[in-house]
């Protein structure tokens, strides 16, 4: 196990350091290994129990590789966590003689593996100085976690931007009314009354919904739709994103975890895909968030909001487990010839005719991106051939075309089954 070999390295570069001293060997934080902690907790800082943080020792390990990752932070691309080894000094309590003596820790930090970028750190730490080494840690985690304040747009953890601007209004949301009241006062009965009945249940505040359905049926555009209806009422909210070239993994549940505990204001957190997260031993740890194990504690209130297009992989542990999710809600296909019409005049804009009605029986228990890209796929035919209107004939078309190709898909997928694994991964905003 690469722990042990980091525990190894570490009793013997502090043998070598601190030979007479005794010590303890405790797992550790990976943020006290991020670059944003070592770059603004500045040599001098006063830790709790009267010491201070003097500064950072790169150190030469040959059990780990360091490398860092980087992100996005305002307009500045910056290095963020990573693997390392050092030696972490700081000064004794300058108001007692005898506690008076500098002392450091000694601390490695590595990938647990090739396949799962989860950092594995261990720290050697003196042994009557346990409690300096928890505030410095806890003056880590603070600095790294991300500085949440209300905003107009949505925070993002693990993609390529750090905010999305969420453009899909409430009204634009196609849904049988009843299924969309329902979802709405769900998520509005619990920033209203529901997070007081949890304080006086003495449990945290956080509620657990999932909305579940087919490909295509509007999960990713409802979820713009309610992250635009919270920012408007003062909440943040917080979007995990499976976009960047980390995938889906536990460890951006964890940051957004941290997070919603340190904000000030209700949030909405989104996860969508939340079954591309339960692979491996992430399974377990998002069903310790799901249980209430890991939930984070945010007095005013945070709500899940996951989706998935694979029901069948949120197995019974998690579906049919009471407290895991508080709510499931089905997103089904077009279920009738009014709600067809409905998509199709919203997405034929100015273009459409009373004549188009011609294809809204072939458009039922189709998902909306069926009739989104119908409707698209004709106005484009139209422009192609320099016209402002489009005709029946080129709705009918492409009615007919992308029949054609769904078949083929469905053909070729039965054909040859895909790992759920290496699923698209998708960014709020975008298609589901």
């Amino acid at each position: 196990m690469q722990y042990e070999r980091l525990v190894q390295w570490a009793r013997e570069e502090w043998q070598r350091r601190s030979p007479d001293r005794p010590y303890a060997t405790v797992w550790a934080s990976a943020e006290c290994a991020n670059m944003i902690a070592q770059n603004q907790i500045k040599p001098g800082r006063k830790l709790r129990g009267k010491a201070r943080y003097e500064g950072v020792e790169p150190l030469d390990c040959p059990v780990v590789t360091a490398i860092n990752d980087y992100s996005s932070r305002g307009k500045k691309t910056i290095l963020t966590a990573g693997a390392g080894a050092f030696a972490f000094k700081f000064s004794g309590d300058v108001e007692n003689e005898r506690d008076s003596q500098p002392f450091e820790v000694i601390y490695a930090a590595s990938y647990f593996n090739d396949d799962v970028q989860d950092l594995t750190a261990v720290a050697i730490v003196p042994a009557d100085k346990l409690d300096t080494w928890a505030a410095f840690e806890y003056t880590c985690a603070r600095v790294v976690r991300p500085r949440i304040r209300r905003r107009r747009d949505v925070y993002i953890i693990g993609g390529t931007d750090a905010f999305f601007d969420p453009t899909v209004r409430w009204e634009d949301v196609i849904l049988e009314e009843d299924l969309k009241s329902r979802i709405l006062d769900d998520i509005e009965a619990f920033f209203s009354s529901g997070v007081d009945i949890y304080r006086q249940l003495r449990l945290p505040p956080f509620r657990k919904l999932l909305l579940a359905g087919v490909p295509g049926t509007g999960k990713t555009m409802l979820c713009a739709a309610l992250a635009k209806v919270a920012i408007s009422k003062g909440r943040i909210v917080v979007y995990v994103s499976g976009a960047d070239r980390d995938g889906a993994s536990f460890e951006k549940i964890q940051r957004a975890l941290q997070a919603v505990t340190a904000a000030r204001y209700p949030v909405l957190l989104i996860v969508e895909e939340l079954d591309a997260y339960l692979q491996g031993d992430d399974k377990a740890r998002v069903l310790n968030v799901l249980d209430g194990i890991e939930s984070p504690n945010n007095p005013e209130g945070a709500l899940l909001l996951a989706t998935t297009n694979y029901p069948e992989a949120i197995d019974e542990r998690i579906a049919k487990r009471p407290g895991r999710l508080d709510r499931i809600f089905v997103i089904p296909t077009i279920q009738d010839e009014t709600q067809a019409e409905q998509m199709l005049r919203y997405y034929m804009g100015e273009q459409w005719k009373p004549e188009h009605n011609t294809v809204i029986s072939k458009l039922v228990e189709q998902p909306g991106a069926f009739v989104r890209e119908v409707a698209l796929q004709a106005r484009m035919l139209a422009a192609h051939e320099h016209r402002t209107d489009v005709s029946l004939e080129m709705l009918e078309q492409s009615v007919v075309s992308l029949q054609k190709q769904m078949r083929a898909e469905r053909d070729f997928l039965t054909r040859r089954p895909i790992s759920m694994n290496n699923k698209k991964k998708t960014s709020l905003g975008f298609n589901d």
